[in-house]
């Protein structure tokens, strides 16, 4: 049990939400490409890596839900309800007619997907717990890695949810100098754990490639200065302030981010990927995760099902509930972006893991990967990430052909 309830830890709720409203797919991410291409192709020579942007913002979505048809498909689709399973060690899989998808769809978002202009590695589907879909290039398996990029700030999300949730920080309301002793008695002493969190921190901000290329990028984060009142939403994302929470985990638990993972999370549903640190040994917790597709849809599955895995409440229902509201309501916030019906966590060159609990349907894609360097996770100039931004791929085209497999 908590020493103090988790909405009495979150605190006075410090960022306003819209209603909670069911609108259309269409345009949800439209200017995901745009920024994307904005931030170049894939990883370089010398280590000269893409920064690890995310997508904008989405507009805010209006509409209503969109109806769906059962009579459009060329084979009998299952109707709900649904037995919702859990995967063992390795997933079951199931036909996607018999989970309650038009494989007509499916088949449709793949052929997108792989068009050889993209450089798609995997897609997946996960519903009701079954793997319905699993697709790989011709040249990567389900036993190649893939890397998060900004994927990666989501799972930072959780810890965060989790290190409030252990008590090892006390209010979202709790000042950062509490943690960062040079901050004390500066201009910074009010910037709270939800300003982090929020993207409300007033710092400045840093270039992606520049933050990604540091040898030392937790000081590269830490040092910046204020361009305005702690609280003051000047920017609608920054990499460096997503650097600064895995500091906060470490300095609050005692241990890095990834060994918290590793410890709370990893082992009970599955997960062995690993964090990429700066040259310092700084975990870079504002992206850089390394692990298997069907790995990351573990992942995506948790938060599905609101933090529970097969009875164990991994995350406290709570914080996954809270944390995500505002993305439900088509505000990026806690490092979950918007969705029709859902939220998501996305990265450089259109890494998805897309989450509709209301559908329990959780869908991945991923660009090929290659760890370019000695083979570790260390961030050297001879280690870095390679992928290559798609060309002829729209998030939101992509998870419309999804999602309008569901009957």
């Amino acid at each position: 049990m908590l020493k103090l309830s988790l909405k009495q830890k979150l605190g006075t709720p410090t960022t306003q939400s819209t209603p909670h409203i069911r609108p259309i797919f269409a345009a949800v991410i439209c200017a995901i490409c745009v920024l994307l291409a904005g931030c170049g192709g894939g990883g370089g020579g010398g280590g000269s890596a893409p920064p690890p942007e995310p997508p904008p913002p989405p507009p805010p979505p209006t509409g209503n839900t969109p109806t769906t048809d059962t009579s459009d498909c060329s084979v009998t689709v299952a109707e709900a309800p649904f037995e919702k399973v859990w995967p063992r060690q390795m997933w079951e899989t199931r036909t996607p007619e018999s989970q309650g998808l038009c494989p007509d769809n499916l088949n449709d978002a793949v052929s997108y997907a792989f068009v050889p202009a993209n450089s798609t590695g995997a897609v997946l589907v996960i519903k009701n717990g079954y793997l319905v879909l699993e697709q790989y290039s011709h040249n990567r398996t389900r036993e190649d890695l893939v890397t998060s990029w900004s994927v990666g700030k989501s799972v930072t999300s959780m810890m965060m949810g989790l290190a409030l949730e252990d008590g090892y920080i006390d209010s979202l309301n709790q000042p950062l100098a509490d943690y960062i002793n040079s901050w004390r008695g500066t201009d910074k002493d009010e910037i709270t754990v939800d300003h982090m969190m929020t993207l409300r921190t007033a710092m400045e901000t840093v270039n992606g490639t520049e933050l990604y290329n540091a040898a030392d990028q937790l000081k590269m984060s830490m040092d910046r200065p204020l361009i305005g009142t702690p609280g003051q939403r000047l920017y609608t994302y920054s990499n460096a302030d997503v650097m600064l929470a895995g500091e906060i985990v470490l300095r609050s638990v005692g241990m890095n981010i990834d060994d918290y993972l590793q410890q709370k999370v990893a082992p009970i549903i599955g997960f062995t990927g690993e964090w990429w640190t700066d040259q310092q040994g700084h975990v870079l917790s504002y992206c850089c995760i390394d692990a298997l597709p069907t790995e990351f849809a573990r992942f995506g599955l948790l938060y599905a099902r609101y933090g529970d895995w097969n009875g164990t409440q991994v995350v406290n229902r709570e914080w996954v509930e809270s944390s995500t509201e505002p993305a439900m309501n088509g505000t990026y916030s806690y490092y979950w972006w918007p969705l029709i019906n859902g939220f998501g966590a996305f990265g450089l060159n259109s890494q998805i893991v897309a989450i509709y609990p209301d559908d329990d349907l959780v869908v991945l894609r991923f660009g090929q990967y290659t760890r370019v360097g000695d083979g570790t996770t260390a961030r050297w100039p001879v280690n870095y990430h390679l992928t290559t931004a798609p060309q002829q791929f729209d998030n939101a085209a992509f998870l419309e052909r999804v999602t309008d497999a569901l009957r």
